[in-house]
């Protein structure tokens, strides 16, 4: 008998005649080695598919006998198994005394005989020795499977990052490219073949890139280079090139991973820079003073540059974790309603009312998070910003308090602006309660709006040029010094006391309005108060009166409407489908794209599609795509953890639902998109 821990390492004997069978069983039991008794060949080729350490099968069992699916099995063992089979035999292994061991050894492969009568302790010694490279081949498949792992994780790394991406084996022969770098190029895996990576390359540049390239190759050490790439409209964009050979155990390079980053904007400015320190050269020469200026003008400029790349890697960075960080508030908060329908005493209300509010400060946060990272959904619309600040005089008293005098300027005429009103509602009220906590007791807030029209940004954070709506908000407290000023707008910066601020008020103030098409300046020193400036684009239309925002509540779920979850996190779906069975909805479960696609082709009761976007191999954009040209008019609505405006641009707000949601919001979409709702 075996348990399910032996099995891998289990010893099947085929005996249908004679006492062998119960011979070598006993013998092997008494050694503590699992034993399986097959009756017939067909039984003993079952088992060993289901796992086994060897065969120990009479001679006779064999002879004579047809048995292909044996021999079928075995040939068709993966590369790291070599099933060994011991044979009983009354004639031993030779050729000369046992003509059919050629035959046998020929067919079934790893084969090793033992001859009757034998010794107890020799079938033993002779079973160990089989099982130990048994176990050698399961060692080499666990390794194999580690190396298949690695190399899954390694291309999935390879597929998400920024840069274009690619590898070489040895030699330097490009076998691999990313998707990004066929986003980018246009070209075709064909294409790229047989070194079609020059296709794309500048023919300025081919000879010398191409010399260094090989150079590398020959040398083995890690290349670099800055070189021009078509894309797929024909306009040609600098890049930094990097690739690194991977070694072997005997540290021998057995390929390359190399990447590929767009460095167009550096570039471009490194030439600017290049371009006006010749023409100042002769002026130079005759006025040192002059030569100071520029040189402090460019290490403006790569200050600036180094901020804006610090700031857009933060930005990568928080919009990754607040995506991941939704999916988890989903499963929290998903769980915490669905506890507080249940009959609980006050105690355990109080503490699901406290944890549903602390992960709802959770999902304020990565919304926060996303604004800094320009990746939230905005609904902009021309907004009279004057109208924004008088609708929020009364808000901002009971914000301040009364030991702090408020100003407001507002300038009569201002230019309409283009911006989502909520959100610029949330930009004052987030300067005032920074202006305020830079005040220890008293003080002025000045609220003040104008027109400007601007030249060229000096630092990241500000505008580009242009007609802009300003709203400023400045204070006489503390102000900022020049460390404090470079990391201001970075996530979770705050120089307040614990628990005082989460560092991310000025960061999404900073995402709004970039997103928005804006920027940020801010005024400030050290003991003479800040002002922060806001500016907005100017919209194109008049200011229209603020109308209802937010979803607007649909009927009752129809009765016997089937929708089909589909999301790769179990938890989230789990949660999804608890809250559509509440809603009334038959709820049908899947866990990937190519699953849902599969229900949809074999049930044709499917009313709604409810589609994660952000899953592996398929995304939701692509699983709509196909789910559209399977179903034509089938309802889809979108999930997602953060807004990817360029991929969701045809779904609409109605189409879209944010984790993590409520019943009210689900509900709400659903009756839209099955018809049951108005729109709002």
């Amino acid at each position: 008998m075996t348990d399910g821990n032996s099995i891998s390492e289990r010893v099947l004997i085929l005996a249908p005649n004679g006492r062998d069978a119960a011979v070598a069983a006993t013998i092997l039991g008494e050694a503590r080695l699992p034993v399986t008794g097959c009756p017939d060949l067909g039984r003993l080729r079952e088992e060993m598919e289901a796992g086994a350490g060897l065969a120990l099968v009479v001679e006779e069992a064999l002879g004579g006998a047809s048995y292909p699916g044996l021999v079928r099995w075995i040939e068709a063992q993966p590369a790291w198994s070599d099933f060994p089979i011991v044979i009983l035999t009354n004639r031993g292994g030779g050729v000369e005394r046992n003509p059919a061991a050629g035959r046998l050894s020929q067919a079934l492969g790893n084969v090793s005989f033992l001859e009757r009568p034998f010794h107890p302790t020799t079938m033993v010694s002779v079973v160990r020795t089989a099982l130990r490279g048994r176990r050698r081949q399961y060692e080499a498949r666990d390794r194999i499977e580690a190396v298949r792992l690695a190399e899954e994780r390694f291309r999935t790394l390879a597929e998400t990052i920024a840069q274009l991406a690619w590898m070489a084996d040895a030699s330097g022969a490009v076998f691999w490219y990313n998707r990004r770098w066929y986003d980018y190029t246009g070209a075709t895996p064909e294409a790229m073949s047989d070194g079609g990576w020059q296709s794309v390359q500048d023919p300025e540049h081919i000879q010398r890139v191409t010399e260094s390239y090989r150079a590398a190759v020959a040398s083995g050490e890690p290349w670099q280079e800055l070189f021009p790439l078509r894309s797929h409209t024909g306009e040609y964009r600098w890049f930094l090139s990097r690739a690194l050979p991977f070694h072997d155990a005997d540290h021998q390079i057995t390929g390359w991973f190399g990447t590929n980053t767009d460095v167009t904007e550096q570039q471009l400015a490194e030439e600017l820079l290049e371009r006006r320190v010749e023409e100042r050269t002769v002026e130079l020469a005759l006025a040192n003073r002059q030569l100071a200026e520029q040189i402090a003008e460019r290490e403006r400029i790569e200050s600036a540059l180094r901020q804006a790349q610090r700031l857009e890697a933060v930005g990568q960075l928080t919009s990754g974790v607040a995506h991941d960080f939704n999916n988890l508030l989903m499963v929290v908060l998903g769980n915490i309603r669905q506890m507080q329908k249940a009959d609980l005493d006050e105690p355990s209300k109080r503490r699901l009312r406290l944890m549903a509010q602390a992960a709802e400060r959770g999902a304020q946060l990565t919304a926060q998070m996303l604004a800094f990272s320009r990746r939230q959904k905005l609904e902009p619309r021309a907004v009279d910003l004057n109208d924004t600040v008088l609708s929020m005089r009364d808000l901002l008293h009971s914000t301040m308090g009364g030991s702090v005098h408020i100003e407001t300027r507002l300038q009569p005429g201002l230019w309409p602006a283009m911006i989502d009103p909520t959100q610029i509602e949330l930009v004052i009220l987030n300067l005032a309660i920074n202006a305020r906590d830079a005040m220890e007791v008293g003080g002025g807030l000045t609220v003040k709006t104008a027109n400007v029209t601007l030249g060229p940004p000096a630092r990241p954070e500000e505008p580009p040029a242009g007609d802009h709506v300003m709203i400023a908000v400045g204070d006489t407290g503390s102000g900022m010094s020049d460390e404090v000023l470079d990391k201001v707008f970075e996530p979770f910066f705050t120089t307040k006391a614990v628990g005082k601020g989460s560092g991310l008020g000025l960061s999404q103030v900073f995402g709004l309005a970039k997103q928005s098409g804006g920027g940020v300046a801010i005024d400030t020193g050290v003991g003479v108060g800040t002002t922060v400036r806001v500016y907005l684009p100017r919209a194109a239309t008049a200011a229209v009166a603020p109308g209802r925002i937010g979803p607007r509540g649909g009927d009752a779920a129809p009765k016997d409407r089937k929708v089909l979850v589909v999301d790769d996190d179990s938890a989230v779906r789990e949660v999804t489908a608890g809250i559509l069975t509440d809603l009334g909805y038959e709820v049908i479960e899947a866990g990937s794209g190519g699953a849902a696609l599969d229900l949809l082709d074999r049930r044709g009761d499917i009313d709604l599609l409810l589609l994660d976007f952000a899953m592996p191999g398929m995304n939701g954009a692509e699983v709509a795509r196909e789910a559209r040209a399977r179903r034509p008019g089938l309802p889809i609505l979108f999930v997602t953890g953060y807004a990817d405006a360029a991929a969701l641009l045809d779904a609409g707000d109605d189409g879209i639902v944010h984790k993590p949601f409520v019943h009210d919001e689900l509900a709400a979409k659903l009756g839209v998109a099955l018809g049951t709702a108005r729109p709002h």
